[in-house]
């Protein structure tokens, strides 16, 4: 028997792995960005699973009446109608690859501010070679305490990296129930969240966006902060409030940021984020790499096969997480 796979909105960097990964027992259908609703909806209409990139229509997910599972291309999942999904009774997963990447990601924002990496290249460039070096703002990440908010996959990532790799101290704050053989496994200790804004000399926020996390990191929070304190945040923009952010880095009362994520993206050119000499952007890029794309490749075929043997694929978002049993004729 040949199951229809039907991916819809595809990154490029994915569809050449697919198409040579695709097992013999399935057929890839795929349907660039700029196909009609209609032509989606015929299409979604007899497929078996579905591989969905971002900003797919709702009307696509409602004609997907076959389908047994649907594999989310993406980590973060806020543009999917979960209500829709939840609907046709189905599982459908998020993407739990980009772990490692957003984690090394964070960890090279976090160094590269201690050493004031981009302001050092800034005097490179302008000719000055030491003269305005002053020891007292670069710092080590060694010895130093950092606060994780949200210990999910790429806190934890960034907790063992900082941990057993700089010899920093880990403390952390998370609305969800840690396991204590996590914190333990990378020595890290739950605190409040007033409690690690005010210790920290690092606050890496690595939380997904939802009506608890909105906003959780606002001007009280991040007014407790020390003077000497970074903040990156690999998360999502909207966790901290941006404008009282660029306030507190413009009266400098907090040492700098390493922001990959914006309240608003594409991040505005005008943005004083850009100008502030104490900030790094990067575009939305810590989950980027060959290596994470290769690991989801091989994650979308071990979810549909998953699926196919009516057991629960990495990463259910739905209220149904394994795919219905086959009817009987």
């Amino acid at each position: 028997m040949s199951y229809k796979v039907l991916f819809i909105n595809p990154l490029k960097d994915y569809i050449d792995g697919l198409r040579a990964a695709t097992p013999q027992n399935c057929e890839l259908v795929v349907l660039p960005s700029g196909t009609s609703v209609e032509r989606l909806c015929a299409e979604a209409a007899d497929a078996d699973f579905i591989i969905s990139g971002i900003d797919v229509p709702e009307e696509v997910f409602r004609a997907a009446k076959q389908a047994k599972f649907i594999q989310y291309m993406s980590s973060g999942y806020g543009q999917l109608p979960l209500a829709v999904v939840n609907d046709l009774g189905i599982p459908v997963a998020q993407m739990k690859t980009h772990s490692i990447s957003v984690a090394e990601h964070a960890v090279t924002l976090i160094l590269s501010l201690l050493r004031r990496i981009p302001a050092s290249m800034h005097q490179l460039r302008e000719g000055k070679w030491r003269e305005d070096l002053d020891e007292s703002s670069h710092a080590e990440l060694y010895g130093k305490t950092v606060g994780i908010v949200g210990l999910g996959n790429i806190g934890r990532w960034v907790g063992k990296v900082v941990h057993h790799g700089f010899g920093a101290n880990v403390i952390y704050y998370d609305n969800a129930e840690i396991p204590l053989t996590v914190s333990e496994l990378i020595s890290a200790r739950s605190v409040p969240l007033d409690e690690l804004v005010s210790e920290s000399d690092v606050v890496c926020v690595s939380l997904p966006l939802n009506e608890g996390t909105n906003l959780l990191i606002g001007q009280e929070e991040l007014s407790l902060m020390k003077n000497s304190a970074v903040l990156v945040n690999v998360g999502r923009g909207e966790v901290i409030d941006e404008k009282a952010l660029i306030q507190l880095l413009r009266e400098r009362r907090i040492a700098g940021a390493g922001l990959d994520v914006y309240a608003r993206e594409p991040l505005d050119l005008s943005s004083e984020l850009l100008d502030l000499e104490s900030v790094i952007c990067t575009p939305h890029m810590a989950g980027v790499g060959w290596e994470n794309v290769q690991r989801r490749i091989a994650t979308v075929w071990e979810n549909i096969d998953t699926a196919l043997r009516g057991q629960v694929p990495r990463g259910v978002i739905t209220d149904v997480k394994r795919a219905p049993a086959p009817q009987l004729s």
